[in-house]
């Protein structure tokens, strides 16, 4: 009962990234994202420096900078789990990349403006969605609700971002915040499981 109850929690947390997965593989940019793309892109240029500074967010440095400042507030726990969490989405990503093997929006949308440096490689997933969404979404289990814009706002700005600079079509952007959320949740499982083992030993070595 318990192994499916595990099976059934992993379907739930990993449910999104594979249907978005499966979207992907397809080959095919539907009217909905074109459109989508084509809009945020053409926003005004005025918006770029401040959207490429949120953007850092989800960048391979932001969960070492974010781990380093907590460790510096003197909370060393939390700021090794923003590391694992911020480094497993980005390690991942890359790995869903090379499956997916789905291209970037210039391949897929004319006339599409690429702001600041051109991005290389495969689109889906958004390895930026990814890492801030889940370093956002341990920082409101560690930190508590008033942190609830970081995992509402801030990630889903980063996302945005990406594609508002070329970087990204909308269903890389969604299947990335996807994987950074899995990834969070079940790293936050294995955590939990680990203290109901460690708390379950205790009674018996304190009659040993």
């Amino acid at each position: 009962m318990r192994a499916l109850s595990a099976t059934r929690q992993a379907c739930l947390i990993w449910g999104p990234v594979a249907a978005t997965a499966v979207a992907a593989r397809s080959r095919e940019v539907r009217t909905w994202e074109r459109e989508g793309t084509r809009r945020l892109n053409r926003l005004p240029d005025a918006l770029h420096v401040p959207l490429w500074t949120v953007m850092q967010t989800g960048s391979f440095g932001a969960p070492l900078v974010a781990a380093a400042g907590a460790m510096m507030a003197g909370r060393p726990e939390f700021g090794r789990r923003l590391a694992v969490s911020g480094l497993s989405a980005y390690f991942l990503a890359k790995t869903v990349k090379r499956v997916v093997g789905r291209g970037r929006p210039s391949g897929f949308v004319t006339g599409l403006r690429i702001r600041g440096q051109a991005a290389s490689g495969n689109g889906f997933v958004s390895g930026h969605a990814a890492v801030s969404m889940a370093i956002c979404c341990e920082a409101f289990r560690s930190l508590g609700p008033h942190a609830w814009p970081l995992p509402t706002l801030l990630a889903p700005l980063v996302g945005t971002a990406r594609v508002y600079v070329g970087a990204h079509l909308p269903l890389d952007v969604f299947g990335g915040a996807a994987l950074g959320w899995a990834v969070n949740q079940s790293i936050a499982a294995i955590r939990r499981d680990q203290t109901t083992c460690s708390s379950a030993s205790h009674p018996q070595r304190r009659r040993s």
